[in-house]
């Protein structure tokens, strides 16, 4: 079919505007989508209860056999001292460093202050709703399993099963066979500059986002 010049103008401006558009939707998206989570990556851990529950942070001795920090979360990333909310992802099945989290992996938190220490559970909660105590210890498992958690994607983008930096994961502690409870805040913390406690839980969301902890990049 044969088109006038001016037809052919309006056919070629209308393709360029439809390329021009595609263009700006790949952006959009790709803009969106976060950063693979590897193995060795520092990160923050910001509580989803309320839409900011604080950030996961090591604060003050503790006082519960073989811990050495309590948990807790905090408003303000790192204001309490240096690096206490960043922790280290390390694989507890061998990864190496550079390998990309998938979600179901089983990892330690290592947190970044000091000398650093793990993210551990401690001790049956009298908190209501609770499992377990949560506490900071020097060695890697203080029992069986309490320094290990197995990683959960709420989802990611794409749906390929990575976590990704923005994603929202639950944390289920690996004590007694994957029993120890999901990380989740609980109740106001007493700790100067603290926010909530931290504890685990039977359930993923004990409270509308208590178990659930956005990854976000340290720096």
């Amino acid at each position: 079919m044969f088109r006038t010049v001016k037809q052919r103008l309006a056919v070629g401006a209308t393709a360029a505007v439809l390329a021009a558009t595609g263009a700006s939707f790949t952006a959009s998206a790709a803009d969106t989508a976060g950063t693979d989570l590897t193995y060795g990556s520092n990160i923050l851990l910001q509580n989803q209860y309320g839409g900011n529950g604080g950030y996961l942070d090591t604060n003050g001795v503790s006082g519960q056999a073989g811990a050495t920090y309590n948990v807790n979360t905090n408003q303000t990333p790192n204001s309490r001292g240096p690096a206490t909310s960043v922790w280290k992802v390390v694989s507890a099945t061998g990864k190496t460093a550079g390998t990309r989290v998938t979600s179901g992996d089983v990892i330690y938190l290592v947190n970044q202050y000091g000398s650093g220490t793990y993210l551990d559970t401690n001790g049956v909660s009298t908190k209501s709703g609770a499992k377990y105590m949560v506490s900071a210890t020097a060695t890697k498992d203080r029992g069986p399993g309490t320094g290990k958690w197995h990683i959960f994607g709420k989802t990611s983008s794409p749906t390929d099963g990575r976590i990704r930096t923005d994603d929202i994961v639950h944390l289920l502690n690996d004590y007694g066979s994957a029993n120890g409870g999901f990380l989740d805040t609980n109740g106001g913390a007493n700790q100067s500059g603290a926010k909530y406690d931290v504890v685990t839980s039977h359930y993923t969301d004990r409270g509308t986002g208590t178990g659930s902890w956005k990854v976000l990049p340290s720096n």
